[in-house]
């Protein structure tokens, strides 16, 4: 290599944070230690033009707030932690960020691969010894879409960029890179003009793939002489495209849209075509069992059988970024036909060949359309009926979680909100009385790991700044179990120092209500055991359930970042309470906590 090839010498990690850079990433999440002196003398030199550094006290806060950045913008954000502790500390994010095909790349040291001086780097701490395992990389093999060691410095960026290429083509998900303390001191040479294969354009991810001609002419024929269809979906609203494509192609035959088990919001709640929500429970749909064809989009658990489940003669036909739901070792859905796609480009193309369609002008068409009209616009009044019936404040003068929601949305009125909706129990609750109609306004972590929402609400806020939508409203909701799942002492700190204050609502019954619930499911005979002791002692404390006494959540914020809290029990306090909260989160641009207390578990 001739000098006038060179510009400067760069050590690995300098070269593994300009190949993020480059490629485009902008956030990168640390939580550091003694495997990355490399990395800290590159951000102590300012070289980095675009790739903004945020500490992160706690991992799983770090992955989390790259979780909820990357599915706000769709875009990746990245994480750095120390060795195989630092990659055990991302605890459930890892499986949060896998099974919700959310791209995050993830990058660790490993402790130093030699012992005596050979080479810079070299082992000169006890604590190098201590961290030594057999096979780093196997803590999160099984969740990750890529994963392989930085050996040499010389191929780190193709590395990053095969990586990349992983997490960003469907279906989406987390990538892990390490590499030893030497290969991050060791120092290579930087060509001004990069070989092809360290250029990110050339390295670019796989293009969104749709369905076919036969495949388009196949389904619209199906949807235009279906009776009654239904369309099922749980992340088609991942992208302001997917959340519009299926808006554009229910609107067009009036198919109704139900969201089960929802990841992101997909489809707006006023309108007359939304079904509603289900997670656990709820019972059979109707709107299920009555249609005659299901097309499902975007979905990991479209139904549960064992609660509802479509007509044994309905024509199922399935579109889906990962149809076959490679993560999963049990899963089936028996159907017609099913097509690997991305589900904007597929839902539109779809919608274009209807309008072409020789049948869908047609006089039987277009009586069918009217028709589910009027039956699909009675039963959302009715809906909608019930829905504010539920909102009205008790009689007692306890709270709801569906009298405060109304009471929120009102004092939210003309704010964009993006909820992060970590209510376990409460889910269903949060979506159906949010009333929202917009894409991305109603994100969950993708997948069971609780305490995603603390770092997400920072993740999504440095994404919203970023995107000029710093006036945007984040609202965390999360019960008070998950609330302690999320760190919140770290989390509330990072909102403090990098400006990113948001709204927590905690839903506080007493205790984990799911492993509850999931022992009555199998163990009805265990409800009979739910009276009164005479201690003041209930069924959630033999269960061991109960998170009593309770802990001071607003004080835990308060110390941590300086957070504004105040607790709610009647009705009569609602409304102040989230106006004061709006009050110091818009304008004095902290944090505020909202503690619901609500019947207990």
């Amino acid at each position: 290599m001739t000098s006038s090839q060179v510009t400067k010498r760069i050590t690995g990690a300098a070269a593994i944070l300009h190949a993020l850079e480059d490629a485009g990433i902008t956030h990168l999440f640390v939580n550091l230690g003694s495997d990355h002196p490399a990395f800290l003398s590159t951000f102590a030199s300012k070289e980095l033009q675009s790739l903004k550094v945020y500490t992160s006290p706690n991992e799983m806060v770090a992955l989390s707030a790259a979780s909820g950045f990357a599915q706000v913008t769709g875009k990746p954000a990245a994480v750095l932690v120390h060795v195989e502790c630092g990659t055990q500390g991302l605890a459930g994010a890892v499986h949060n960020v896998s099974k919700g095909r959310i791209p995050v790349m993830i990058l660790a040291g490993t402790v130093p691969v030699t012992m005596e001086g050979e080479m810079t780097g070299s082992r000169n701490e006890y604590i190098h010894w201590i961290q030594d395992v057999p096979d780093q990389r196997a803590i999160v093999r099984q969740y990750m879409r890529y994963e392989h060691e930085i050996r040499r410095p010389h191929n780190a960026t193709q590395i990053i960029l095969r990586a990349l290429q992983f997490i960003k083509s469907e279906p989406q998900g987390p990538a892990y890179v390490i590499a030893s303390r030497e290969a991050l001191e060791e120092q290579i040479d930087t060509p001004t003009q990069p070989p092809a294969s360290q250029n990110p354009c050339k390295n670019s991810a796989l293009e969104p793939q749709g369905l076919t001609p036969q495949a388009l002419a196949f389904l619209s024929t199906a949807l235009i002489a279906a009776e009654k269809p239904l369309i099922v979906t749980s992340y088609c609203g991942r992208s302001l495209a997917g959340f519009e494509a299926l808006r554009e192609l229910a609107e067009l035959l009036a198919i109704p849209v139900h969201e089960n088990a929802p990841i992101y919001n997909n489809f707006p709640t006023t309108s007359y075509l939304h079904q509603g929500h289900q997670w656990n429970g709820g019972g059979q749909l109707p709107a299920l069992s009555e249609a005659d064809v299901v097309l499902v989009v975007d979905s990991d658990v479209p139904w549960i059988g064992a609660q509802s489940k479509p007509s044994p003669d309905a024509l199922v036909y399935h579109l889906d970024s990962d149809p076959l739901k490679e993560s999963t070792t049990l899963w089936s859905m028996p159907c017609e036909k099913r097509w690997k796609v991305d589900s904007s480009l597929a839902l539109s193309q779809l919608a274009t060949t209807v309008r072409a369609h020789a049948d869908f002008s047609s006089g039987s068409t277009e009586t069918r359309i009217r028709a589910r009209e009027r039956f699909l616009k009675e039963r959302f009044s009715a809906r909608q009926t019930r829905l504010i019936k539920a909102e009205e404040a008790p009689a007692d003068g306890n709270v709801t979680v569906p009298h405060f929601m109304s009471r929120l949305r009102q004092a939210c009125e003309g704010l964009r909100v993006v909820g992060l909706n970590e209510s376990t129990t409460n889910l269903g609750n949060v979506a159906d009385h949010l009333k929202h109609n917009q894409a991305l306004s109603l994100i969950g972590s993708g997948g069971g790991a609780l305490g995603w929402y603390s770092g997400a609400a920072v993740g999504a806020s440095l994404a919203l700044q970023a995107h000029g939508r710093a006036d945007d409203l984040v609202v965390a909701f999360t019960g008070d179990g998950t609330w302690l799942f999320g760190i919140p002492s770290c989390a509330y700190w990072m909102a403090k120092k990098y400006q990113t204050p948001f709204l927590t609502i905690i839903w506080n019954n007493g205790g984990w209500a799911s492993p509850k619930n999931a022992c009555m499911r199998i163990h009805p005979e265990v409800a009979q055991m739910q009276t009164s002791r005479s201690d003041g002692s209930m069924l959630s404390d033999d269960l061991m359930v109960s998170i009593t006494p309770s802990p001071s959540f607003g004080k835990i914020a308060e110390g941590a970042g300086d957070a504004w809290w105040t607790q709610v029990r009647r009705v009569d306090e609602v409304d102040e309470a989230c106006k004061t909260a709006l009050a110091m989160v818009r304008e004095q641009k902290r944090s505020a906590v909202i503690e619901v207390v609500i019947n207990r578990i």
